[in-house]
C-alpha cells in the first residue's frame, strides 16, 4: 500500500480503471492463436493485477476512513 500513497484520489482511480480495463480484457480475451500450422498460447496470469487493484483499493479506503479488515482470530 506505501506505493500509492503518493498519489492523488484521481490518479488512483484512473489508474483502478486502467488495471480493471486490462484484468477484463485477459479474462475475455483470446487465449491463444493459430497461425500456418504454428500455435501459441498465453497464460492467463491474473494474481499480479488483482493484487494491484487490493492494494489501490485498501489505499483508497484509507483515505476515506473505511476501517480495514483483518483476520479473525479463533481461541
Amino acid at each position: 500500500m506505501g506505493l500509492y500513497r503518493h498519489s492523488t484520489d484521481q490518479e488512483l482511480q484512473q489508474l483502478r480503471g486502467k488495471l480493471f480495463a486490462s484484468l477484463h480484457e485477459r479474462l475475455t480475451g483470446p487465449t491463444s492463436a493459430t497461425v500456418n500450422g504454428r500455435g501459441v498460447q498465453y497464460q492467463q496470469r491474473t494474481d499480479e493485477l488483482r493484487r494491484e487493484l487490493a492494494d489501490i483499493d485498501a489505499e483508497l479506503n484509507r483515505r476515506a476512513g473505511v476501517p480495514l479488515r483483518g483476520p479473525i482470530y479463533l481461541v
